[in-house]
């Protein structure tokens, strides 16, 4: 029976995450790309600063030398801001996709993990939702086939007389076994230092 939504957060530890680079290859394009555009367009306006600045030297104004260092130091002051706000803009959708990865190879391996909430900031908060319904499902899918396993045992245990009936109820036996663990103890330390 599924417990309340208070009472699930009053239960929950709290996750203290500290790595930014999760997606090496996704982040680090996004930072790139982020920080040429800034770069690009900084330098673009000092390019025409200059223009504007050998055309007031022309007439007879003094300044240009000033003018190009406070351009250069604009293009890369704007390149170190768009690249921090890439590493924050990345992180909020590289961190979700690396902890669904992790729940997903979990469910490969026949565990089912205790499922965290995504941060505050985080995107695919609709994507994640749909992923944690779909993770119940296969969850109570396999508690469901498991209290149909105990079912069909207890109604073979009577009249399994031969060798072949014996060793089958076995099978059933162990089926159950591993399905009832699945389900009834989830893992939940593997993810506490993940995104």
């Amino acid at each position: 029976m599924p417990m309340s939504e208070d009472v699930q957060k009053a239960t929950r530890p709290a996750h203290t995450r500290r790595t930014y680079i999760l997606d090496r290859e996704f982040q680090l394009k996004y930072i790139l790309l982020l920080a040429g555009i800034g770069a690009g367009s900084i330098g673009l306006f000092g390019v025409l600063a200059h223009r504007v600045h050998v055309t007031a030297v022309a007439s007879g104004v003094d300044g240009g030398e000033t003018l190009l260092w406070l351009t250069g130091l604009g293009t890369a002051g704007a390149a170190v801001a768009l690249g921090l706000f890439g590493l924050l803009f990345t992180h909020r959708v590289a961190g979700p996709v690396h902890v669904m990865s992790l729940y997903v190879a979990a469910l490969a391996a026949g565990r089912y993990p205790r499922l965290r909430p995504l941060r505050k900031g985080d995107e695919l908060k609709r994507f994640f939702e749909r992923f944690s319904e779909a993770f119940d499902r296969i969850r109570q899918r396999e508690a469901d086939e498991a209290h149909a396993l105990e079912s069909a045992m207890a109604a073979l245990k009577p009249v399994a007389t031969t060798p072949e009936s014996r060793a089958a109820l076995e099978t059933l036996s162990a089926l159950y076994t591993r399905k009832r663990q699945a389900v009834d103890n989830p893992t939940g330390g593997t993810f506490k230092s993940v995104a």
